[in-house]
């Protein structure tokens, strides 16, 4: 039967054999996201609509500079 110390250096000496390539998953979904949200935040920044009031979004409606919305 093989000690505790045998069983360890081989564990590590299997764990500095392993390709270093592959990416943990975890990472990989979590950059995932942010880069989701990152072009999300482009596109709207790009394409977004404009800051201003525009059209009133039903008759009679007044613009607030204040608030920053229709009252």
């Amino acid at each position: 039967m093989s000690s505790k110390k045998q069983l360890r250096r081989k564990r590590q000496k299997e764990k500095e054999e392993r390709p270093r390539g592959k990416v943990n998953p975890a990472v990989l979904f979590i950059v995932g996201i942010a880069a989701v949200v990152l072009a999300l935040v482009v596109g709207v920044a790009l394409f977004g609509g404009e800051s201003g009031p525009g059209e009133p979004p039903w008759p009679g409606a007044v613009w607030s500079p204040a608030h920053n919305h229709w009252h």
